[in-house]
C-alpha cells in the first residue's frame, strides 16, 4: 500500500501543482471531505455515517492527494479554499439540519 501512495503523490508532485487537473482534485477532495465529515457528525442514519466515514477516510489526504501538494494549493487559494468550505458547509449542515437522536431521548 505503501508503494502505491507513493507512487500516485510522486506522479502529482512531479507535474505541474498548478494544472487545471491538480485544481479540480484539490477542490473536489475538499468539497467531499468536507461534506462527509459533516456527514458523519450531524447524520441520523447509522449506515450513512458507516459510508461517509470510510469515503472521508478512503480520500484523505496522503491517498488522494500529497500533502505538500494540498498545502501548496491551500496556501496559494485560501480564499477559494474557505469559500469552498463554507459553501459546502452550509450545504451539509442544511442537508443535515437535524441533529441525531440520541439512545433513549424522547422515550
Amino acid at each position: 500500500m505503501a508503494l502505491f501512495v507513493n507512487a500516485v503523490t510522486g506522479v502529482f508532485d512531479q507535474l505541474n501543482p498548478f494544472n487545471v487537473a491538480n485544481l479540480i482534485l484539490f477542490f473536489a477532495w475538499l468539497a467531499l471531505f468536507t461534506f462527509t465529515t459533516i456527514a458523519v457528525w450531524r447524520s441520523d442514519s447509522a449506515w450513512l455515517r458507516l459510508l461517509s466515514f470510510l469515503v472521508n477516510q478512503i480520500s484523505s489526504v496522503g491517498i488522494v492527494l500529497s500533502w505538500t501538494l494540498t498545502s501548496l494549493l491551500a496556501y496559494t487559494y485560501w480564499q477559494h479554499s474557505l469559500a469552498v468550505v463554507a459553501a459546502t458547509g452550509i450545504v451539509a449542515l442544511w442537508l443535515f439540519r437535524r441533529r441525531p437522536q440520541e439512545q433513549g431521548e424522547g422515550a
